[in-house]
């Protein structure tokens, strides 16, 4: 029996020794293989197999006895093509349009999620793409093309060869040898895939854990807005009842259209956008996924505002352990007297308010105490208090420790910076404690951001915005200081916009046993009684340090009485001396206003007072001078007010703040009395 003559038709001679090589491996010398240029003339054909069916037309075979190739690929190529990112565009290449769209068609019965446009020498046009998938001819490839990928000349596939032996009559029994060889490519194929699966799904699973550990909604999508990844804090904060699966690759303009931010050609990212989904105030966050200068997709993350101020509020908790809160309010301050009642009233419209407030006092007068007392009243008082002293602030710390320092500013400071004292303060109240004692350099900065509401760490070059109520404190004459040119005026009338002056103990001497009482409960375990002696000594003391001097009276006496009864004896030094040489004081007062000036010049501006307080009013300097005018004793104004600070210096008198005028206090009048003594040889005035 002869041997039957297959003529093998292709393009190009690589196609023809793949398909030869693969019909003798399968028929080995079953079959003889016919070049067209090899034919004789009028030799006999029993099949004739083409590589494509404009061959079969540009020949004008015999349909009858022409096969057209039916073509598959190297399983080995396929891993190439899954490693591709879904929706990659590729140009399939080929040397005509026939194999070319052929090839596309088989890529795409693939079903790999790739899109696929043709190419071949003569094209008019073509899509420009960064891939090129193409069958070994790869000097055909247009330019431009940054990946090739080489599937080699598609062999043919196994139909194809059983149909030549079925045409030609050739005994199968070993097809199934080759069979089982392609089979065995495509398992080693699939565990490959398989493979490559199972570290896809770990990976999956591991993102998945991640996304939903993270208390902010993200939403990932492709390069064409269909979702593909979407996480649990997502769903809770939108209030969506669609399950994950039924979002998955749907479009989010048409699931959540409020989340799509736009983004201009020069902005890659969309930062804290403020919305509202579902009577919500979300912030939104978005970031582009550009690869090969491909937008493939994008990250919107985004949290709940009602969240972020509970984080607020948690941080403001754990401020407020480290100290920084108000411990004192309205209740804590302590007696009945007109003087502290008024104040009171007067404080507690100022806490209402969010403005900035003064407050003026002697020292130990509980300026602090008023200051957390006024925070606590105020929107703020859950927000952190904040004090300063700047008695105790040395200059070379002063700047950074208010405001704070970057890294790297200072050898040996914190790593990543520290925040300054009016960050801290964020939200809530800072005290400015002893302002008066602040340098002229520093007033600059706290007038800045007073007025910017905004601080500049040391070494830093960014603007933080702060929401800070100031309070500030003093015991010093800041208006005199502003005309000494000690203090800024521009920062003086900052601060000066709610004055609160204190009382200090000797305008409230009522309040005084009210106070004792609440000490004694304070420091003593069981309370002892007074004897009435002491409680004379203490209601008659001048108190020149205010509260603090009397809390300290009272601590030092509970600790060295004897028995359950406070005696003389047990009054500290400063009161054992008092009582010996409270005469010999006044006699030397009168030694020592002589050498400061004429004693007729104090006197008559002593009884000037005296008067006035007798009648019940304040006056200034000016009523003074027409005062001594009219006694003969002819003094400037200048003068007035250079004698007044002698005897308040010698606290014969008291001067209150501008308008408020001067007052002879009780030793200024038993002063008084012994000068008239000494001048005119009468009784006192008493």
């Amino acid at each position: 029996m002869s041997i039957p003559k297959l003529l093998l038709v292709t393009h190009d001679h690589r196609t023809f020794e793949m398909f030869q090589d693969q019909i003798k491996d399968f028929y080995k010398e079953k079959i003889m293989i016919v070049k067209e240029e090899d034919l004789n003339k009028g030799e006999d054909i029993d099949l004739i197999l083409v590589s494509s069916s404009q061959l079969k037309y540009e020949k004008n075979y015999p349909s009858g006895q022409v096969i057209i190739a039916r073509r598959a690929i190297d399983p080995g190529i396929v891993e190439k093509l899954v490693a591709l990112p879904p929706n990659t565009e590729c140009l399939v290449v080929n040397n005509i349009p026939d194999s070319t769209y052929d090839s596309i068609r088989f890529l795409e019965n693939l079903g790999l999620n790739l899109r696929f446009y043709p190419y071949y020498p003569g094209i008019d046009s073509y899509k420009k793409t960064k891939v090129a998938i193409i069958p070994k001819a790869t000097e055909i490839v247009p330019e431009g093309i940054q990946q090739i990928i080489d599937i080699h000349v598609r062999p043919l596939d196994l139909s194809t060869l059983i149909e030549i032996g079925s045409r030609l009559h050739i005994n199968l029994d070993e097809a199934h040898l080759f069979s089982a060889k392609y089979i065995k490519e495509i398992i080693h194929l699939t565990r490959s895939l398989t493979g490559l699966l199972n570290d896809v799904n770990k990976l999956n699973h591991e993102l998945d854990a991640i996304l939903n550990t993270v208390h902010d909604g993200i939403i990932a999508t492709d390069g064409e807005r269909n979702i593909i990844k979407i996480n649990k804090a997502a769903n809770k904060i939108l209030g969506v009842n669609i399950t994950e699966l039924d979002m998955i690759g749907k479009k989010i303009d048409h699931i959540f259209p409020k989340l799509v931010l736009q983004n201009t050609n020069e902005e890659l990212t969309q930062s804290n956008k403020l919305i509202s989904v579902n009577e919500k105030k979300l912030v939104v966050n978005k970031t582009s996924i550009i690869k090969d200068d491909q937008n493939i997709g994008d990250v919107t993350a985004f949290q709940d505002v009602t969240r972020i101020q509970h984080l607020e509020q948690d941080i403001r908790k754990q401020i407020q352990k480290k100290g920084f809160s108000s411990r004192y309010s309205t209740e804590d301050i302590i007696g009945n007297s007109k003087k502290i009642k008024e104040t009171i009233r007067i404080m507690d419209k100022i806490g209402k308010t969010d403005r900035t407030v003064l407050i003026l006092g002697e020292n130990g007068t509980g300026k602090e105490l008023f200051a957390h007392s006024i925070h606590n009243l105020s929107i703020r008082k859950n927000g952190p208090f904040i004090p300063v002293n700047f008695a105790g602030l040395p200059e070379s710390l002063a700047e950074s420790e208010l405001f704070g320092y970057e890294e790297g500013t200072f050898t040996g400071g914190n790593r990543g910076g520290k925040q300054g004292l009016f960050e801290m303060a964020h939200n809530g109240t800072i005290f400015l404690d002893e302002i008066g004692d602040a340098s002229l350099n520093l007033q600059i900065l706290l007038l800045r951001v007073l007025q910017e509401q905004q601080v500049m760490r040391v070494g830093g070059r960014g603007i933080i915005p702060v929401n800070v109520r100031v309070i500030a404190a003093t015991n010093k004459d800041l208006k005199r200081l502003v005309e000494e040119g000690k203090f800024r005026e521009d920062l003086y009338y900052r601060l000066f916009v709610l004055p609160l002056r204190i009382p200090s103990l000797r305008e409230r001497a009522e309040d005084i046993p009210v106070l004792i009482h609440t000490f004694l409960k304070d420091y003593s375990s069981s309370v002892p009684q007074i004897d009435d002696e002491v409680m004379k000594i203490l209601l008659n003391y001048k108190w020149p340090g205010n509260i603090r001097e009397l809390l300290s009276v009272i601590q030092y006496m509970t600790i060295v009485m004897e028995g359950k009864t406070i005696t003389v004896n047990d009054l500290p030094e400063q009161f054992k001396q008092t009582k010996d040489a409270n005469k010999v004081d006044r006699t030397d007062l009168i030694s020592k206003l002589k050498l400061e000036g004429e004693i007729e010049e104090f006197y008559y501006i002593l009884k000037c007072l005296y008067e006035a307080k007798q009648q019940r009013i304040n006056i200034g300097r000016g009523k003074i001078v027409e005062f001594t005018q009219h006694y003969e004793c002819h003094l400037s104004e200048q003068q007035v007010r250079r004698r007044m600070e002698i005897l308040k210096n010698l606290e014969l008198i008291h001067s209150g703040n501008k308008g408020q005028g001067s007052k002879i206090t009780d030793y200024g009048i038993s002063v008084l009395n012994l000068i008239k003594h000494s001048m005119f040889k009468v009784n006192s005035l008493n």
